[in-house]
């Protein structure tokens, strides 16, 4: 038994029932192991639970480099301008279609990110965190460079990093509303135009702007 296969365990149960019931006493039973044979990896639900989360922070963010690295070849003919955009574009694209490609890492993600509940200890969240600020400072820098390249106004990359994932994972919450209202906008949709309205009103220009949304449009 390994903490890998654990953490594969407490994945399952995630994806079938929930969060909550996510305990070392129900991966126990899981893996036919009684609770106590986990402590050696995970000494508490708190420790299993902030490195489920660390895993998650990984699994999303090297997909997010692999996807860069096909968004960027696939714009390498664009001007800088419009190259820049579309990256943060994509990236907008990513993150609003995480609850249907990782349903499980962007669950836990968005705990860590949003629910005002203390889910995770400080001590753990202290070595979660600067995973997930590895991630966000790729997106930090598509900021940085849209505005190197004029593609947007001059302004904090970092602030609007923190701006742009806030108003993402607001719009990605609003999945489960498409089962209870079925004619109401997709999150795509809805995370198109935020992110349209976001870097219109950080200075992009229109035309450039369109071209990359469009250019993302044709790799959808």
């Amino acid at each position: 038994m390994r903490g890998e296969a654990i953490l594969d365990a407490a994945m399952r149960i995630l994806a079938t029932e929930g969060l909550e019931a996510v305990t070392l006493q129900r991966v126990g039973r899981e893996m036919d192991y009684v609770a106590a044979a986990l402590y050696r990896y995970f000494p508490s639900k708190d420790a299993l639970l902030a490195a489920m989360q660390r895993r998650a922070v990984t699994v999303l963010h090297e997909r997010f480099a692999a996807e860069r690295v096909e968004w960027e070849g696939a714009m390498a003919r664009s001007i800088p301008s419009v190259r820049a955009l579309g990256a943060i574009t994509a990236a907008a694209r990513f993150y609003v279609d995480l609850p249907r490609s990782e349903p499980e890492a962007w669950c836990l993600v968005a705990v860590l990110m949003g629910d005002p509940r203390r889910v995770i200890s400080n001590e753990e969240a202290a070595r979660t965190a600067p995973l997930l600020f590895a991630f966000l400072a790729d997106v930090e820098a598509l900021f940085a460079e849209a505005a190197r390249t004029e593609g947007l106004a001059v302004g904090e990359a970092r602030v609007r990093t923190l701006v742009f994932w806030a108003t993402l994972q607001g719009i990605a919450q609003m999945e489960k509303l498409r089962s209870l209202a079925p004619g109401a906008p997709s999150v795509s949709a809805l995370g198109m135009a935020a992110v349209e309205a976001l870097l219109s009103g950080w200075g992009a220009e229109r035309a450039a702007l369109r071209a990359a949304l469009r250019a993302v449009e044709r790799r959808s």
